[in-house]
């Protein structure tokens, strides 16, 4: 276990400075991992048991921080969770996944990291023989591609889903008016109420996997319908 974390951390924790300066939202990252040991940051295996435990006990941790916040979230929270975690197991092609959850009272908001060391969207996308005539080489190209809803299933229903990405980053960024990034490859993907960007990061920044950032407001916003996000 202790040897599975070393290896996230040194994927992460050597590039913090430069990720972080790429945008606002990823700052928070140096923040969370200066002050966190590798036994803070969660390990799952990806069998259905193990990924319901894991969610569960980042709802139990929520719970412990905000026991109100997670009444009102405990459904959309649930979804955004079992969603992107999912969509390790099928698409990654790795053994285990990593999350993390805090939340921080003095902001009011929840940050949330969900992470592999598996093939990357772009790699997904090449697995699958999927769109490729408009993947090209580039790993900006297939977050492009899955935040507009470009599926590497196989069935029809599913070509609105995405890589798990779209529907997420809607339910995220229109739904609960929070924010949303993806790091995968040397790419990274942005998103909020006031900038949504794809950049192309330096050649040194090649993370071997996906790593999904999510900032959320702990009071949901009057209207907010999850229904609206998921069909």
């Amino acid at each position: 276990m202790d040897d599975i974390l070393s290896s996230f951390f040194a994927n992460i924790i050597a590039k913090e400075n430069t990720i972080s300066s790429a945008t606002p939202l990823l700052s928070a990252m140096k923040d969370i991992y200066a002050q966190k040991t590798t036994s803070s940051i969660c390990t799952f295996c990806l069998d259905d048991n193990a990924i319901a435990t894991a969610i569960n006990q980042l709802k139990d941790h929520l719970r412990s921080c905000n026991p109100d916040c997670l009444k009102s979230f405990n459904t959309p929270l649930t979804y955004l969770l079992d969603e992107l975690i999912c969509n390790i197991q099928q698409h990654a092609q790795t053994e285990r996944g990593f999350d993390f959850l805090e939340y921080n009272a003095a902001t009011n908001y929840i940050e949330i990291i969900i992470a592999d060391l598996g093939i990357t969207i772009y790699g997904s996308y090449v697995a699958a023989q999927k769109h490729l005539d408009k993947l090209g080489n580039s790993d900006a190209e297939a977050l492009n591609l899955a935040q507009k809803g470009y599926s590497v299933k196989n069935l029809p229903d599913a070509e609105n889903r995405g890589y798990g990405i779209s529907s997420s980053i809607r339910m995220v960024v229109d739904g609960l008016q929070g924010e949303f990034a993806v790091l995968s490859g040397n790419a990274l993907l942005v998103q909020s109420a006031t900038q949504k960007k794809i950049l192309d990061l330096p050649k040194e920044i090649d993370y071997k996997g996906t790593m999904i950032v999510i900032k959320i407001p702990a009071t949901i916003p009057e209207g907010f319908n999850l229904y609206s996000y998921t069909s």
